[in-house]
């Protein structure tokens, strides 16, 4: 299947990235940014026909003009800020509290501007494609909790590593503490999101109005209140748990791992200016 919103979701990684460990590490947060992911990649999830791909993809590049006139902007002033914090030897908690509420506003305002389009092309699906999308969402989500469960610890290491260059002893140690203090919910989000799946499918089936639908992906992609109260119980927890750790591991930034971090930055704001500038 071809990927005619793969320009756009060049987008995601420079948003999600600067978000999760406010880049200096990419520690996942789990279970929320697939859901996010699962906004901007609609096409990979859809057996498309050649005019539904077409449909997509002349979607996504009007979106694409919009969101170079409308979106870039904020991006940029906040990768500005991410620069700030990690040119600072020891930054204030709060800016680095400031840098997750926003970036994370920034996510949903831009997964918000997509949601009428994935919502169009899911309501035109037949039933034949309807069937392939629930089979695709159901693979995704035992793949998900499957890699999410297999070395959790090295994968925050490695992941950090790729924006500050090797650990110290104690940088090692914060991360697996931090990672070993995350709850396992992986049970509660794997029955969350069955059902979720088994209501889209329900709606879709059903011929459900255009609004109805784009309510339906915006409780399921971006309202906590949409979860079960241990899921969002956990999102509050994910949330405190990483702005703290990762206040302490930017405190800890030896100048050459603060150099490499901006370094990486400027490469991923390299990318999303040249993609805008298509």
């Amino acid at each position: 299947m071809t990927r005619p919103n793969r320009a756009i979701q060049r987008y995601l990684p420079v948003i999600i990235v600067s978000l999760t460990v406010v880049a200096c590490s990419r520690v996942e947060l789990a279970y929320e940014n697939a859901d996010w992911l699962g906004a901007w990649q609609i096409g990979d999830y859809l057996d498309l026909t050649t005019e539904q791909r077409d449909r997509l993809r002349d979607g996504l590049a009007a979106y694409q003009q919009y969101h170079r006139q409308n979106r870039l902007p904020d991006i940029n002033a906040y990768l500005d800020r991410v620069d700030t914090v990690l040119a600072t030897p020891e930054p204030e908690k709060a800016d680095v509290d400031a840098l997750f509420i926003d970036g994370e506003q920034i996510v949903r305002t831009n997964v918000t501007d997509v949601i009428p389009l994935a919502a169009e092309l899911l309501r035109e699906l037949d039933a034949g494609q309807i069937e392939a999308l629930q089979a695709t969402l159901a693979e995704g989500r035992e793949t998900y909790i499957e890699r999410l469960l297999v070395d959790q610890e090295q994968r925050a290491i490695e992941r950090t590593q790729d924006w500050v260059g090797p650990l110290e002893i104690s940088q090692r140690t914060q991360l697996t503490e931090c990672v070993a203090a995350m709850p396992d919910v992986s049970e509660e989000w794997r029955a969350w999101r069955r059902q979720t799946e088994e209501d889209l499918i329900t709606l879709l089936h059903n011929d459900a109005p255009q609004a109805e639908v784009e309510s339906f992906l915006q409780g399921w992609l971006l309202e906590d209140a949409a979860r079960s109260p241990v899921l969002q119980d956990y999102r509050q927890t994910s949330r405190a748990l990483w702005r703290r750790c990762t206040h302490r591991l930017l405190t800890t930034l030896t100048p050459m791992q603060r150099a490499q971090a901006r370094e990486r930055l400027a490469g991923y704001r390299g990318d999303l200016e040249t993609v805008a500038s298509r």
